[in-house]
């Protein structure tokens, strides 16, 4: 009996274990996903230099009338 309770925490113990990685994992995953994200948005940014989002859109419109 004493045995089988070593064993069953043992194997709850490598559960938590296994969650932990996948989590830790998730999340260094999520960070470097962000980082690249921003990376792209900074370089675009600086491809966009001018460029006004409100007057384009106020164009768009004025075509469409």
């Amino acid at each position: 009996m004493q045995k089988q309770k070593f064993k069953d925490e043992m194997d709850t113990l490598d559960i938590v274990e296994n969650r932990l990685e996948i989590m830790v994992g998730a999340r260094v995953r999520d960070k470097d996903r962000m980082m690249h994200a921003l990376e792209v948005q900074d370089r675009l940014r600086g491809k966009s230099v001018g460029w006004k989002g409100a007057d384009e859109i106020r164009r768009w419109r004025n075509l469409r009338k």
